[in-house]
């Protein structure tokens, strides 16, 4: 640490140049016998007839000024060994850059320029030394340029025999290697004994080689030759922060408040003068030597007088601490004579030396702290004593904890059993029910009124119980929300009609106040705010006795926001029982209700206001509750609604039977009939020639034979998959499926529609990506782009063929006759095939009765591996009937199937066996609708 001081005193410059005598012992100090000047404006001579005058005009200096700066240093050598291998070595303090100029032998040559300096690529590790050839008998002018924001002390240029230099950076860097891992060795055991003893002094004694270590690894270049990070505001950061860590370990090590009240209260200026020059790393970079060294020299001064007086005292472990100070202090009385020119050097390396000093300084305090340990072990009893009761008491803590924690889970795992079983079966018949009631032609006016009323709220409940079965989902962060245009209006009188019956029940009044300026068309997920406005309002309803439940709507009283977006309010008043002040914090939380009572008079599982919360936040809502008991409580939300528009009833659909201009070759790569069918028809209803194959290697034997202009293929088929077959077509095939265009256009077309797959696809060479199940505008468009792609690349293709079939329907009559209405509800009309562009009757007939065959082998493929335990079958057979089922008009067995494909997908088979028997009904359901209808 005195290096830092010493450094201050350190001179540098010559009087007269003069040729100086190379011999194998080589040259200390190139300034020794050479000119020091200021730099000038002139950059470096082009040879050496040129040195001279340009010498000349140089301003000579005097020394180094250590508060930094750039300097000239110019030295002739005459090498009068016999060896040329040599070594320009700066040393003996940090130089930011250096640049060696090497003239000679001769006038009239150029010179030879080395770089070197802490900002530069090293070529001997942690040593700034750069090879160059000297031939023996030659004089040389050996010109330096030098440039740092401080120097510690005054630069040495020494001139040292390869051979020589490489042995000494070997034992000099054997030696910083070995000190600084001794100083991080200390530093992690004393952590260790930390973590067991909690003794505050070993961690600051931790703290504090820890600290020294990272100083002489930056002033050594550690991070910078290793890792190429150069930081040099930073390397004085650690020799500000040694004072303070240092004083805390030795005012808790030598107890110093007790032996010492006074010297504990002055050495706080060790804690207080450091922190505070700090930021001259910063913003006085040429200063912070200095004023690190005015730091340190007053805390290693403080240090040793507190360790002494200690000492004095009767605390024995002092000494140790004593003799560690002197260890860090004794370099300085080695180096500072030679500074200050008193005697010869007596060291070569100053910094090396004062490391070593401060290694010993670690390992002396580790004694000391090794000492102390054992004067305190007559106290161990007492302090296992005392750990043992405040392990006992967080072991207490933790089993009432984990035994709370098993309750809650208890009561989770019950309730969702009960929900799944008890609920879900029964409700499942009452939609059923009212299905079958509506179907009847009997059934008109009021009745069948009140019977939609009863499917809307069963399907709404099935909607909400879902949700709560995956509250989990939400837990974890993976509950999507879409936005898409909705009627507000209409999906608030939607929400009051559902619970208009409770409310009648009850003989309750239900008012709805909507302020006139609501925006009607907005963009945000109606079906999330549906169900939050449904939770509340039944809620409302079930602890009001009497009286009414207001819901108003109306724009939030705040400032217009900068998205565009509308802030509205949704207030939902009653006038129950009220809540208490002490359970409203504690309202939203899961498994929460008002009071133990509650579930016992009017049933619910304290899940829906906390599933309100978490939606709400999830569409950047806020959501809160005021009560007084006895008058009622106000929930309220405000969620930020975007203006929309309204939305359009089917705005992608082509017209019936369009055609492309263009006939294609189409090679279409898929496993199940029901999709082969439907795929095969529509593009054959554009005009297009289609060819199907079932898997990836029958379309690469495909490709390999024939002659296509493009393919569709489907993601995951047996033998080979979609992936695999779209690589080895973009490698041209192989020895067995030579393909002759690898850039043949490719369309994904899977069931996987997520955008994690449809980056897959891509990432695998697929030009685009469509999922099914099929949207024929989609398909019509991603078609057209192939078509202006491959006319686009110079090829030419043949012109669609007429057809007859447009021309039969108008004359029949049949343009719109497969229309169904806007308005039917999918889950109230019986299960059908959806009709698509391009398909006649017979064709959908024919898709059905390919559903028919192959569904129930699908499932019956899906159950066995299941069963079997086999995930990746499970979920390919799950997969197929997902494609199959999304042609149906009911979306109830797709989403079944895609959520078990998901599970299965990522090996949950035990959470998949519990859906199998509704995706069995919902099958059922589907096949029998199927069968009913004319001509199945």
């Amino acid at each position: 640490m005195f290096g830092l001081l010493f450094g201050l005193l350190g001179l540098g410059g010559a009087a007269q140049a003069a040729t100086l005598a190379l011999n194998k012992q080589g040259i200390a100090h190139l300034g020794s016998g050479g000119q020091l000047f200021f730099p000038g404006n002139d950059a470096a001579p082009a040879d050496a007839a040129a040195l001279p005058a340009w010498l000349a005009r140089q301003r000579p200096a005097d020394q180094v000024d250590l508060f930094g700066g750039a300097y000239w240093l110019h030295a002739q050598v005459r090498n009068d060994s016999n060896v040329a291998a040599w070594v320009i070595d700066p040393n003996d303090t940090l130089i930011d850059l250096v640049d060696l100029h090497v003239y000679g032998p001769g006038p009239h040559t150029s010179p030879h320029t080395l770089l070197t300096g802490y900002q530069r690529p090293h070529e001997y590790l942690l040593h700034y030394g750069r090879n160059v050839q000297l031939a023996p008998g030659a004089t040389y002018d050996i010109l330096i340029r030098f440039s740092s924001p401080y120097y510690a002390r005054a630069p040495l240029f020494g001139l040292t025999t390869q051979q020589d230099y490489r042995k000494l950076v070997g034992k000099e860097n054997f030696l910083i290697v070995a000190s600084i891992g001794a100083l991080l060795a200390l530093g992690l055991f004393n952590f260790f004994i930390f973590s067991i003893t909690l003794e505050k002094a070993s961690a600051y004694y931790a703290l504090y080689v820890l600290t020294y270590g990272l100083a002489w690894a930056m002033t050594f270049h550690v991070f910078a030759d290793l890792f190429d990070w150069h930081m040099l505001q930073l390397h004085y950061v650690p020799f500000f922060l040694l004072p303070v860590f240092s004083t805390l370990f030795y005012t808790h090590f030598l107890r110093l408040r007790d032996y010492s009240p006074l010297l504990h209260r002055i050495s706080k200026v060790n804690l207080v003068l450091p922190l505070l020059l700090l930021p001259s790393c910063f913003f006085a970079l040429s200063y912070a030597h200095t004023l690190a060294t005015i730091a340190i020299s007053i805390w290693m001064l403080l240090a040793l007088i507190c360790g002494i007086v200690v000492w004095c005292r009767g605390y024995q472990p002092a000494r140790f601490f004593v003799l560690a100070f002197v260890a860090l202090m004794l370099p300085g009385f080695l180096i500072l004579p030679a500074n200050l020119g008193l005697m010869p050097a007596m060291v070569a390396n100053a910094q090396l030396v004062t490391l070593l000093g401060g290694t010993l300084d670690g390992l002396l305090l580790a004694f000391a702290l090794a000492d102390q340990i054992r004067l305190l072990r007559n106290n161990l009893e007492q302090r296992v004593q005392e750990r043992t009761l405040a392990l006992t008491l967080s072991n207490d803590a933790l089993l009432k904890a984990k035994e709370h924690a098993e309750v809650v889970s208890r009561h989770r795992i019950d309730f969702l059993s009960a929900m799944s079983h008890d609920i879900r079966t029964p409700l499942a018949g009452v939609i059923g029910m009212l299905k079958f009631a509506l179907r009847d032609q009997s059934v008109k006016g009021r009745t069948q009124e009140y019977l939609r009323i009863g499917l809307h709220n069963g399907v709404s409940l099935l909607t909400i119980l879902n949700d709560i079965l995956d509250f989990s989902k939400i837990d974890a962060g993976k509950l999507t929300l879409e936005t898409v245009d909705f009627d507000l209006l209409a999906l608030i009188g939607d929400a009051a009609g559902i619970v208009q019956g409770q409310a009648d029940a009850k003989s309750l009044l239900l008012r709805r106040e909507l302020a006139l300026d609501l925006p009607r068309y907005v963009r945000a997920d109606p079906t999330r705010l549906r169900q939050i406005l449904i939770n509340l309002l039944g809620n409302a309803l079930k602890f009001t006795a009497n009286g009414e439940v207001l819901l108003e709507v109306r724009r939030a009283r705040t400032p217009p926001r900068r998205d565009g977006c509308s802030e509205i309010d949704f207030i939902i008043s009653d006038t129950g029982p009220g809540i208490d002040a002490d359970t409203l914090p504690r309202l939203f939380q899961k498994f929460e209700q008002a009071d133990h009572s509650t579930t016992r008079r009017y049933g619910g599982t304290g899940l829906g206001l906390a599933i309100c919360k978490e939606l709400v936040e999830l569409m950047q809502g806020t959501i809160g509750v005021e009560s007084r008991v006895g008058i009622g409580s106000r929930f309220h939300f405000t969620l930020p609604l975007q203006d929309g528009s309204a939305p359009a009833a089917d705005a992608r659909r082509p017209a019936r039977h369009a055609r492309h201009a263009c006939r294609l070759r189409i090679l279409c790569a898929e496993d199940v009939r029901t999709n082969q069918i439907i795929i095969g028809t529509l593009l054959e209803g554009m005009g297009h020639d289609v060819t199907i194959v079932e898997n990836g290697e029958q379309a690469l034997h495909a490709l390999g034979t024939g002659a296509f202009d493009c393919v569709l293929m489907d993601g995951r088929m047996p033998l080979m998959d979609g992936e695999q077959a779209t690589r080895l077509i973009r490698d041209g095939g192989n020895a067995q499926f030579p393909i002759p265009d690898a850039h043949i256009p490719i369309l994904a077309l899977t069931a996987n529609a997520s955008e994690h797959d449809r980056q897959r696809y891509l990432a695998a060479g697929m030009d685009d990506f469509l999922s099914k199940p099929v949207d024929e505008a989609l398909l019509f468009e991603k078609i057209d782009t192939i078509i202006d792609l491959l006319l686009a690349r110079g090829q030419a293709l043949p012109p669609a063929m007429p057809t007859a079939d447009d021309t039969l329907a108008r004359q029949f009559g049949l343009d719109d006759a497969d229309e169904s209405p806007a308005s039917a509800d999918p889950m109230t009309t019986p299960v059908h095939i959806l009709p698509l562009a391009g398909l006649s009757p017979q064709h959908l007939q024919r898709i059905a009765q390919a559903f028919l065959m192959e569904a129930p082998r699908r499932l019956d493929l899906a159950c066995h591996a299941v069963r079997d335990g086999n995930a990746g079958a499970a979920a390919a057979a799950f997969h197929a009937l997902k494609g199959s089922a999304g042609y149906l008009s009911r979306p109830t067995l797709h989403g079944l199937c895609h959520q078990m494909e998901t599970l299965a997908s990522n090996g949950q088979l035990d959470n998949v066996e519990p859906f199998l028997p509704q995706l069995q009904e919902a099958l059922d359901v589907a096949r029998r609708d199927l069968e009913d209808q004319p001509g199945a």
